[in-house]
């Protein structure tokens, strides 16, 4: 854990050197657009994963 936060710490660092808003990348139209399908491709897998565990499920109390 200790790790992921001084890694986490050393991105921000890097981006600040770059002159990278983090600010301005997460507010601008496309970013969000993308976010929004990232979140919206996520959301689907999820849902195939869960009928299928669903289905696997309902196959094992079927055979008993």
């Amino acid at each position: 854990m200790v790790h992921l936060i001084i890694w986490v710490i050393i991105g921000l660092l890097a981006l600040s050197f770059f002159g990278i808003s983090l600010r301005s990348l997460v507010e601008s139209p496309a970013s969000q657009d993308n976010f929004s399908y990232l979140f919206m491709l996520l959301e689907q897998g999820w849902d195939y994963i869960v009928a299928w565990f669903g289905s696997i499920r309902n196959l094992i109390i079927w055979w008993q």
